[in-house]
């Protein structure tokens, strides 16, 4: 017994008592952010305390107990001339040392030392001083500054891309740097004189950053031991090359590199002054990208065949990849997706990757999860409101991503809100810090929307410092058709078809020749080579690519043509062929020969299509359209019966669309359907008005048709002048246009000429 407690219950109480303290340490350590290491110690220092406590109770036990006590209740005595004394008092030594005041006194100034030790810590991490000073409160680097992470050296090129990807994953969470993208990179290269898929060594990461002003590079070597690897990691100042801190690891294996990167990567961002509280928050790369090397090397190379080799079918099949090996990889399937929505076609596939990527959205960083939420809101909910809270949350926790402020304006965009889009886009361009060839695209074309044609032809000139890009050079394109230089756009569209490296930007280049020969009625040619075409794709195996050919044929007949019969029965055919090879056609285009169907009077067999479209397509794509499926079905049936003011009526319930010279089409010949010649020459004259970068391709079948009709409404109401300015307009149009198209043009011709008679 030990004060009336036996030496087990002193140890259980210690024991309470030590379990106490290190709830209250933890806390603290959580809430004040303290460094890990305080935990570990304040639980050595129990450790330590624990003999001592022991001990002191054995002496003071002994000297509350005089030699020959009687044991209490015994009655008996112990004393006497033959006793021994069991317990000798301990020497006075020991019992001057081993006190309770002594204990307490000591266990008191040791947790008292480690205070005042973590909070010297603390201080001078804080203030930037000795060796554990931070680099951002030293002043050596900003808070969020931008810094270049560099290719990690390695044997396995391979294996370096996935391990730089890897650290651009878990560097990106950090709250006290941001990384140069990608996309600035490549552009800054390449006004460095060199590719911009070239190497990013150490030596040519510092350059770019000293040549942009960013002040530091990130970069670092792999090497294998064994099975294993040594990953070593730097922060280099750009402008001397002095490593401002570093880092080393070793894994013992594949599957340690994952750990093993998130402590080096940990250690550096420690170094550079991100607070332990944050750093604890952070989950480890096995939890936001993927267990599987394998599959993470299947990421980083769809990465590079993107974006280096512009070889998206190659990304495709690395992606599937990637997800086949770990299916809950988040980053993948958002890549993924993505990507088949760059391709285009594959509609259904990049529907279901992004579903899986917002399934999988609590593997990926905090920002990133918003990036797939508002990807998921914007592309398959359709819900703009949405689309937009998550990529304001992203700025929530950084206020200069300039990915989440230009999709910002990309939604806005798809809103024909343009004013509020260019907003976004600028302060997406501000906020990168260094020019990217798309936010100059994306400025040049808003303005276009705009109609600021000066100020778009600006910034789609300083395109030329940028390596071409397929896509935007498709744009400015476009856009000098839109100023009317038509010479000079067909002069760019042969050279983009001769020149485009991917088989989708020759499609569109060809397309808009085919446009501006359709534009000067020129017709059976566009048609005989879509029927030529159509031929040869459905001999080489492609039945969906010969449907839409002849689909494209259907509506020349309706459209331009205006020969409802035949385009109803080439329309009928279409319907035939898919419904005796649907092994072949898997993406019919019902939707299209629905709206086909309408636009001709057919209204039952357009209801018939619609409801046969809908029952037929993927879940996924019928998100995309549910909300206004109805509203559309009511606009269609009422034009098609010919109720023009119930069609008008539901047009204008309908979203507005990024082509809005199409919207003020399509109202215009509402109104002149109900009689109301007026209203329509106001429309018609804004459809003329309206300014889109992609003009051509509303113009091409319908630009002549206007000039005509505009004619022959102002010629009705005595506006002989306007109605010369558009006769002459029309038959400059079609001059040379297919002779079953010429009465037309000499029907407009006679009338220009007795209007110039009578006006003498």
């Amino acid at each position: 017994m030990i004060g009336g407690r036996t030496l087990l219950q002193v140890l259980g109480l210690y024991a309470a008592g030590s379990w106490l303290v290190l709830q209250v340490v933890d806390v603290l350590k959580d809430n004040m952010g303290l460094p890990d290491w305080v935990f570990p110690f304040a639980f050595v220092l129990l450790m330590i305390g624990l003999p001592i406590i022991l001990t002191t109770a054995v002496v003071q036990t002994r000297l509350a107990k005089p030699a020959g006590a009687a044991d209490e209740g015994s009655g008996e005595s112990t004393g006497g001339p033959d006793s021994a004394d069991p317990a000798p008092s301990p020497p006075a030594e020991i019992r001057g040392l081993f006190t309770w005041r002594n204990a307490l006194l000591g266990g008191g100034l040791a947790f008292l030392l480690l205070a005042l030790g973590t909070g010297a810590f603390m201080y001078m991490r804080g203030a930037g001083i000795g060796p554990v000073g931070s680099l951002v409160a030293a002043g050596v680097l900003e808070e969020k500054a931008k810094v270049v992470l560099a290719d990690f050296e390695a044997e396995d090129e391979s294996l370096g891309r996935t391990v730089t990807e890897s650290f651009r994953v878990d560097l990106a969470q950090s709250p006290v740097i941001r990384l140069v993208g990608p996309d600035s990179i490549a552009d800054a290269l390449t006004r460095m004189g060199r590719t911009g898929d070239a190497a990013l060594d150490e030596e040519t990461a510092r350059e770019l950053a000293q040549r942009d002003g960013f002040p530091a590079v990130i970069a670092g070597e792999i090497a294998p031991v064994g099975s294993g690897y040594v990953l070593t990691a730097r922060l280099v100042a750009a402008s001397d090359g002095v490593v401002l801190a570093s880092a080393r690891a070793s894994a013992p294996d594949d599957a340690s590199l994952l750990g093993a990167i998130d402590e080096v990567s940990t250690r550096l961002r420690e170094r550079i002054g991100e607070s332990y509280t944050s750093l604890r928050e952070t989950p480890s790369l096995a939890h936001v990208t993927t267990q599987s090397l394998a599959a993470l090397r299947k990421y980083t190379e769809s990465v590079d065949a993107a974006y280096r080799d512009e070889d998206l079918e190659a990304a495709v099949r690395l992606l599937e990849e990637a997800v086949a090996l770990d299916s809950t990889f988040a980053l993948a399937w958002r890549a993924l997706g993505v990507t088949y929505r760059n391709i285009g076609g594959n509609w259904d596939r990049a529907a279901e990757a992004q579903e899986a990527a917002y399934r999988h959205r609590d593997r990926l960083t905090e920002q990133e999860r918003y990036l797939v939420e508002g990807t998921y809101h914007s592309d398959l909910t359709r819900d703009r409101d949405k689309a937009i809270a998550a990529y304001e949350s992203i700025l929530r926790l950084d206020p200069d991503n300039s990915q989440a402020l230009n999709n910002i304006g990309v939604n806005y965009w798809r809103q024909a809100d343009f004013e509020k889009a260019l907003s976004w886009y600028r302060r997406a361009l501000l906020a990168a810090k260094g020019e990217r060839s798309l936010h100059i695209a994306n400025m040049g074309i808003v303005h276009a929307n705009l109609g600021n044609l000066d100020s778009a032809s600006v910034w789609y000139a300083r395109l030329d410092s940028f390596p071409p890009n397929m896509l935007y050079e498709d744009w400015r394109a476009n856009f000098l058709w839109l100023t009317g230089d038509e010479g000079a756009f067909r002069t760019e569209l042969e050279r983009l078809s001769d020149e485009s490296t991917g088989e989708r930007g020759r499609e569109r280049a060809a397309r808009a020749l085919e446009d501006l020969e359709i534009l000067h009625g020129k017709v059976q040619s566009v048609i005989e080579e879509s029927e030529r075409s159509a031929d040869q794709e459905r001999a080489n195996g492609d039945a969906d690519a010969a449907v839409r050919s002849l689909r494209n044929v259907a509506w020349l007949h309706l459209e331009v043509l205006e020969d409802t019969t035949a385009a109803v029965e080439m329309a009928d055919g279409l319907i035939e062929w898919i419904d005796s090879d649907t092994s072949s056609i898997e993406d019919p285009p019902l939707g299209s020969l629905a709206s086909l169907m309408f636009a001709a009077g057919r209204v039952d067999q357009g209801r018939a299509l619609a409801e046969r479209n809908w029952a037929e397509v993927p879940e996924q794509r019928r998100r995309w359209f549910g909300s206004e499926r109805d509203t559309w079905l009511r606009f269609e049936t009422a034009r098609g019966s010919g109720r023009p003011e119930e069609a008008l009526q539901a047009f204008r319930s309908l979203p507005p669309r990024t082509c809005r010279p199409c919207d003020q089409l399509e109202i215009a010949r509402l109104f002149d359907a109900a009689g109301q010649p007026d209203s329509a020459a106001v429309y018609y004259e804004s459809y003329l008005e309206t300014p889109f970068n992609f003009r051509i391709f509303v113009d091409a079948r319908n630009l002549a048709d206007v000039h005509e009709r505009l004619g022959q409404l102002y010629d009705e109401r005595g506006d002989l002048e306007n109605a010369a300015l558009h006769y002459a307009r029309f038959v400059e149009l079609w001059a040379d246009a297919d002779p079953e198209l010429q009465s037309r043009v000499r029907a407009a011709q006679a009338r220009l000429e007795e209007i110039v008679k009578e006006r003498g």
